[in-house]
């Protein structure tokens, strides 16, 4: 099997069982007002809100990792993407916007930008991915103005699209980083295989 679609599931079911703890939001969200809970940095992308939360979640890892699959991504430059955008791409966002942080969005958005670049080696033009992406973080603050106005329901889903925006710009900066330190990494491999330490 693929080692993505391993990674997918093993993650699926870490979302799940974290699901499962008692008022697991609640304990292991990223709250504005308790910063100096520091297990919250790195629990909050595996806590999810309620049901719908985590469905959503798990079905956007699943297709992720699918379309992952099929464009032959490295499962190396999958897993960096994916878990460097859910841990660090949220957190600009947080600190300047002030609101809850929690679940696997980010990741996911990290994993789709990733992706968006390595639809160049099939010669698909991967900044028309970047717009419909881009247009699809922001689909909830259109929709939600077009209901509601400029209430609260348009500044919650403001935020989480500026910070489902931050996940997918992190995921193609982490595929540029990937671009760039690979060959040097590889030099380095080789120069220490032969013995050349200079």
């Amino acid at each position: 099997m693929n080692k993505i679609l391993i990674f997918a599931g093993v993650l699926a079911a870490v979302y799940v069982s974290v699901f499962l703890i008692p008022e697991s939001a609640e304990k292991l969200s990223l709250d504005p007002d308790k910063p100096s809970e520091f297990w919250r940095y790195i629990s909050y992308p595996f806590a999810h809100l309620n049901l719908k939360h985590l469905i959503e979640n798990i079905l956007g890892l699943g297709l992720v990792a699918f379309i992952g699959m099929e464009l032959k991504t490295a499962f190396s430059d999958f897993s960096s993407a994916y878990l460097s955008s859910g841990f660090f791409s949220v957190l600009p966002v947080w600190l300047l916007m002030s609101f809850t942080a929690l679940g696997a969005s980010n990741a996911i958005f990290g994993g789709f930008g990733l992706i968006s670049q390595e639809t160049k080696k099939y010669k698909i033009n991967g900044k028309v991915i970047i717009l419909l992406l881009t247009g699809l973080t922001f689909m909830g603050s259109i929709l939600n103005y077009l209901s509601y106005g400029f209430g609260e329901e348009f500044m919650f889903a403001f935020k989480q699209g500026i910070s489902h925006f931050s996940g997918l710009v992190f995921g193609i900066l982490v595929f540029f980083l990937l671009g760039w330190a690979k060959p040097i990494l590889k030099k380095k491999k080789r120069y220490i295989l032969r013995g050349d330490y200079r």
